[in-house]
């Protein structure tokens, strides 16, 4: 059986296993999805259900109380007022505040992880609520590739595998996108930029000794057909491993549309390959306040406290 996967009335994604990963959900968000069983003919009735994905998670190095409900305080902070990071203890200006409760959901060697009830970010405009640009990034649950397809050709092998051991303990997928060709791009998936917009850029890549390669953007100028390619890095390794490559592009002007794009960097046919999963092309503004297992460092005064950018949330016994 295979199935259909709807958010917002909006096809996201095919399957033939009873498990789907929708991926860039925001937390603490209410999101309506369907799934439809298909054949090559025709679709069958979906079924709707509503889902709310859990609040982000910190760590806090103290031992609190299992089950508990601790008061985080959130705040911003005008930029160039103080050096993030460096706020002197006792000084709690800044805008924007607000309280945010959170559960203590467990508690190991002296470390408290936290979950919150509620969210940080402001709602964003990204389509059907995801904020990650690629619609298949992880190849665990569909046995397709999910519009992946190859543009240019030096080397004909082109699949979804099992992702090789050993896998580092914080990458959960067990499968990937094996590509020993030079250019891939995900079909029906083109959308509009802006210039001047940064977009951050994450994926789990197993590395090749003879070839690097990237991740990132084919962005275009639709009315005069001008092309370039934005991407991170993926390093030419002496050794074949999985590694974990970020980073940033930004859109320069006269560019208004753009395609996710793999490449692994090659002009002649080999059977050399480079794998890719757990792909995330994300518009920063788009980006979470904090990210999952954010760690909060003690302060002078006692308190606790997690940055990113101008934003700030602490924690005070």
């Amino acid at each position: 059986m295979k199935y259909n996967i709807y958010q917002r009335d909006i096809l996201v994604g095919k399957t033939d296993s009873t498990n789907y990963i929708i991926d860039g959900l925001q937390p603490c968000t209410s999101y309506r999805v369907a799934v439809a069983p298909y054949d090559d003919t025709h679709e069958s009735k979906r079924t709707e259900i509503t889902i709310k994905t859990r609040g982000i998670r910190l760590i806090i190095p103290t031992s609190l109380t299992v089950n508990s409900i601790i008061t985080l305080n959130y705040q911003e902070y005008s930029l160039g007022l103080i050096p993030i990071g460096t706020e002197p203890a006792g000084m709690f200006g800044g805008g924007n505040k607000r309280n945010i409760q959170a559960k203590v959901i467990s508690v190991d060697e002296g470390k408290s992880t936290v979950e919150l009830l509620d969210k940080l970010e402001k709602d964003t405009t990204t389509l059907s609520g995801r904020i990650n640009m690629v619609k298949k990034s992880n190849f665990d649950y569909s046995t397709d590739l999910g519009g992946w397809h190859v543009a240019s050709v030096y080397g004909s092998d082109f699949y979804r595998t099992t992702a090789a051991a050993p896998k580092p303990d914080e990458m959960s997928s067990n499968y990937c996108l094996a590509s020993g060709t030079r250019d891939t791009f995900e079909d029906n998936n083109i959308f509009t930029v802006v210039s001047g917009t940064k977009y951050y850029i994450s994926a789990w890549v197993y590395t090749s000794q003879k070839y690097s390669g990237k991740v990132g953007l084919c962005v275009k100028n639709s009315n005069n057909n001008n092309v370039i390619y934005l991407g991170v890095t993926v390093p030419k390794d002496t050794q074949n491993r999985w590694i974990k490559i970020k980073g940033t592009i930004t859109i320069p002007n006269g560019y208004n549309i753009a395609q996710p794009w793999l490449e692994v960097e090659k002009t002649v046919s080999d059977n050399e390959k480079i794998y890719f999963t757990n792909i995330q092309i994300i518009n920063s503004t788009d980006l979470p306040y904090f990210t999952d297992n954010t760690q909060m460092n003690k302060l002078q005064d006692g308190s606790f406290a997690a940055f990113n950018g101008y934003r700030a949330i602490y924690f005070r016994q």
